[in-house]
């Protein structure tokens, strides 16, 4: 009985790329998207069966495809670059890569720049917000990833911790919050609501938006199996091995984090923006979430809150600077061997560069809202929609009959990837 628990602890050695991804979606989508689809959703607590939705559906998804991955011993888009017409798959998403992510590196800079003009009370949002990403490119083209895992570590927990804290002491209709995180249903838009990003569109695009960010976009969960490429750095896993037990963990504890978070911050949007009738909106998109930690002590509120915004969005910028080249790197290589041998870090120079000079004008748009929102509906839901498909078929095609998936556990994803098929379906019947 006393190894039980060394047994299973020993695993937590391998909780770590699930770390940086769950900072990332933390310090962009989640911080802005949950309180306010919170405030302004009715009944309260209407949207977040999503979150349930999102951390079941999408982490088995992104179990499968690095399931296939680790077990192969190649990336699931080396795989992909075979399908006929060969490398169709690796170049939409490098259009659609290239095309779609300085959208969200438009609104990475846009809040961080917000973030120093809010609480200096100086300077504009756009210069603030293009120095310090060139400040933060530069400062990560020098770190190595097991820098960024560990310093994002300490982001997420503050955030998460905060969060629960605050909404703690507002203390939400609790038993509405564990009906709603079980009860499917599309929410209405407030009266007291005027903001146009709100109104403008789609209920059912601002709830594909909360699935997008949960736990990061089909590009994230690229980055995430290079990540695990690079740290068991093994030609094939197991399947019955350590590392297998590993990445369940990893993703489990990783997406238990984003939930508790989402879960927390949309409850202070309801009980604590909703009340008050405000709404992130606009180029502001941090300002309105202070009151939430206003909540716990003034001092928390107005010095804490402020530092760790600074920290966790320049994070969210600091890991993305790592996963972006290495999500690209990874749809590229299969197509080309002149990118195979170029180093990683030569590499991730020229997209650093590319994203700054792309998303630069993009801030003029003042839009980050709907920015992020398209980004997260084509990446975070049909991308994932489509991974989730193409995983299950890489397992049960592509493996040895004795590393494919059993009757039940085959059942269990393909229920998995028609819920998520009815769901994409959902967003335009509704």
């Amino acid at each position: 009985m006393e190894k039980k628990p060394r047994n299973y602890l020993r695993y937590l050695k391998y909780f770590g790329p699930g770390a940086v991804v769950a900072c990332m979606t933390i310090g962009a989508g989640d911080i802005v998207l949950a309180p306010r689809i919170g405030a302004w959703a009715v009944p309260l607590y209407s949207a977040l069966w999503v979150i349930t939705f999102a951390m079941i559906t999408k982490g088995l998804t992104a179990y499968l495809a690095t399931r296939y991955s680790l077990l192969s011993g190649e990336h699931i888009m080396t795989l992909f670059s075979r399908v006929r017409p060969y490398g169709w798959i690796n170049i939409f998403s490098l259009v659609t890569g290239f095309l779609l992510l300085p959208f969200l590196i438009a609104t990475f800079l846009t809040i961080l720049g917000n973030v120093f003009t809010l609480f200096t009370g100086t300077g504009d949002f756009i210069i603030w917000g293009v120095s310090l990403g060139l400040f933060i490119a530069l400062f990560g083209a020098l770190s190595s990833y097991k820098i960024i895992e560990r310093i994002q570590l300490v982001f997420v927990i503050f955030l998460c911790f905060g969060a629960i804290v605050a909404v703690a002491v507002v203390n939400p209709d609790w038993f509405a919050i564990l009906k709603g995180l079980f009860t499917p249903q599309v929410p209405t838009i407030a009266t007291w609501v005027t903001s146009e990003d709100i109104i403008a569109f789609p209920v059912m695009f601002q709830l594909a938006a909360i699935y997008g960010t949960m736990h990061g976009t089909y590009a994230d969960i690229t980055a995430y199996i290079s990540w695990w490429i690079l740290r068991v750095q093994e030609k094939k896993v197991a399947l019955k091995s350590e590392i297998m037990t590993g990445v369940k963990l990893d993703l489990f504890i990783s997406f238990t984090i984003v939930a508790i978070f989402m879960v927390a911050f949309l409850a202070a949007g309801v009980v604590i923006l909703g009340q008050r009738q405000i709404v992130p909106n606009g180029v502001d998109l941090i300002s309105a979430q202070q009151s939430i930690y206003t909540q716990i002590s003034p001092i928390v509120g107005n010095v804490i809150y402020p530092i760790a915004m600074v920290g966790v969005i320049a994070g969210s910028i600091y890991a993305g600077m790592d996963a972006v080249p290495r999500m690209i790197k990874a749809w590229l290589d299969p197509l080309s061997k002149r990118v195979q041998k170029i180093s990683f870090k030569r590499f991730q120079l020229y997209i650093v560069l590319y994203l700054l000079f792309t998303s630069v004008p993009l801030m003029f748009f003042e839009k980050p809202i709907i920015l992020m929102t398209i980004y997260l509906l084509l990446t975070g839901v049909f991308g994932m929609w489509l991974l989730g498909w193409g995983a299950l078929w890489a397992n049960q095609k592509k493996l040895p009959k004795e590393q494919r998936l059993g009757k039940t556990k085959m059942t269990l994803f393909v229920i998995s990837n028609i819920a998520i098929t009815v769901f994409v379906l959902s967003i335009f019947i509704l």
